[in-house]
């Protein structure tokens, strides 16, 4: 559900979305697309986003894309591991769609223009 609230929300803005059901999959998609940012959660089926996240920083085709986490995990080590890790935002659920689009759309801007953000998160 939440993968479909997201794409349904950032397609709106008129980004194409594609979703993976793992972290696995998420790999795939990104090495086939080459998508401008990526959104992951800690839980994930087929290697968690954390591992997710690790692989797709230490890929040079891909270590420069903003990765956001979005996820119902709010443990402070868990945030600054991703964080740590090279996540470019932590959004906790619940969420709020339109400040995740934003925050989308900020990370992508930057990530762009060559800016390196504080990344934001909250609880």
């Amino acid at each position: 559900m939440i993968v479909t609230l997201v794409s349904l929300r950032l397609e709106a803005d008129d980004y194409e979305v594609f979703g993976a059901p793992s972290g696995e999959e998420a790999l795939h998609q990104i090495r086939r697309h080459s998508p401008h940012a990526a959104i992951l959660d800690v839980q994930m089926p087929g290697g968690d986003g954390l591992a997710t996240l690790e692989q797709i920083k230490a890929d040079p085709a891909t270590a420069g894309m903003p990765v956001m986490m979005l996820t119902g995990e709010r443990n402070p080590e868990t945030v600054m591991q991703a964080l740590g890790g090279g996540a470019a935002d932590y959004m906790v659920k619940p969420f709020n769609p339109d400040v995740l689009a934003e925050r989308v759309a900020r990370a992508i801007r930057n990530s762009l223009a060559g800016h390196k953000d504080r990344p934001v998160w909250e609880l």
